[in-house]
């Protein structure tokens, strides 16, 4: 596992002294822009019995039983929602569904408490992966601790979170941070380039410069979603609310809530500094909501769609949320304050 071309330098001087790493790491950043693949990359270079400039050489008999997936010094625990589907029973498909969680679950970090405590099969470091962190549920995340408090030696764990400020308090004390910043410009666009994304610059803009992210939102189907809904936020009149939401489906409002806040930060740094970020080419219809809009409402509006957007992945009903929304934005870009 490479890390993209972005994080190389960064994970080399982390393994330039190897024998020096923490016992702990918090890897934490924008979403979109690969921390998962930099901790994977991570793990095999700390794993690597022949690295190559502090970093996996790919070849050796670490590097293939990782590759293949069953290194027995390493461990990888995400939500159950979020790993690989296996071919349900038959009529069993809608109770394995519903019972995928979101969270990390307590019996998940209680399940590699003897992989922790154990010796090593190859005589150096084991690493345990959580991705993402913030999943930890608060039993899931006490339980972690204990082993943090009291690490076995060469034990590497790493946390990967977008948002390390949801972390318990003591989970990061324990932890040393690792800040991985949005690539430069000009090698996020050679990148995307590189893997024939169209209009790669628009794309970047609109992720906020997350390369990873900015591939997705590329995707046809995407673009398709975020011309209808620009189109209907630019109108004069404000959106209409009813229609658009009555075509928000469970899988849809996630995507309407993203594409909703960047466009209210748009607005308000038009208001304060004149420039948009994300929707450049939209920058008369921005400049004109903008003028109408009041900025304390806005401001609100974006809080209230951060925690909209924690909560889209399983929204109770995706088309109220989207007329609330919709309604809302309407309210705090009208030419007429009540």
């Amino acid at each position: 596992m490479k890390p993209f071309p972005w994080h190389v330098a960064a994970l080399e001087r982390l393994m330039a002294d190897k024998a020096r790493l923490p016992h702990a790491l918090l890897v934490h950043g924008p979403a979109g822009i690969g921390k998962a693949r930099f901790a994977r990359a991570l793990a095999a270079a700390a794993l690597c019995e022949s690295p190559v400039r502090g970093l996996a050489c790919g070849a050796c008999e670490s590097c293939h039983w990782l590759e293949q997936g069953n290194h027995p010094d390493f461990r990888e625990i995400v939500p159950e929602a979020a790993e690989e589907e296996e071919e349900p029973a038959e009529g069993e498909g809608a109770k394995a569904e519903k019972a995928k969680s979101l969270v990390i679950k307590i019996g998940q970090i209680r399940a590699v408490a003897d992989f922790v405590g154990l010796t090593t099969h190859r005589s150096g470091y084991r690493v345990l992966l959580l991705v993402p962190a913030e999943a930890l549920h608060p039993a899931a995340a006490n339980a972690l601790l204990k082993t943090l408090e009291e690490p076995p030696p060469a034990t590497l764990i790493v946390l990967v979170s977008d948002r390390p400020a949801r972390l318990l308090p003591t989970l990061r004390s324990r932890c040393r941070l690792l800040p991985l910043p949005v690539p430069d410009g000009a090698t996020a666009l050679a990148w995307l380039r590189a893997e024939g994304v169209e209009d790669a610059e628009a794309a970047l803009a609109s992720a906020g410069g997350a390369p990873l992210l900015a591939q997705r939102l590329a995707a046809p189907e995407e673009a398709q979603f975020r011309r209808r809904l620009l189109a209907e936020l630019a109108r004069p009149g404000g959106a209409d609310a009813l229609q658009f939401a009555a075509g928000v489906d469970r899988n849809a409002v996630e995507r309407l809530v993203y594409w909703l806040q960047t466009w209210v930060q748009d607005l308000v740094r038009v208001r304060l500094a004149g420039r948009a970020r994300h929707h450049g080419a939209f920058a008369a219809a921005l400049d004109a909501r903008a003028r109408s809009s009041d900025l304390e409402a806005l401001l609100a509006l974006d809080r209230e769609l951060a925690e909209a957007r924690r909560l889209a992945v399983h929204p109770l009903n995706p088309r109220l949320l989207a007329e609330h929304l919709l309604m809302a934005y309407n309210r705090a870009t009208s030419p007429t304050k009540p």
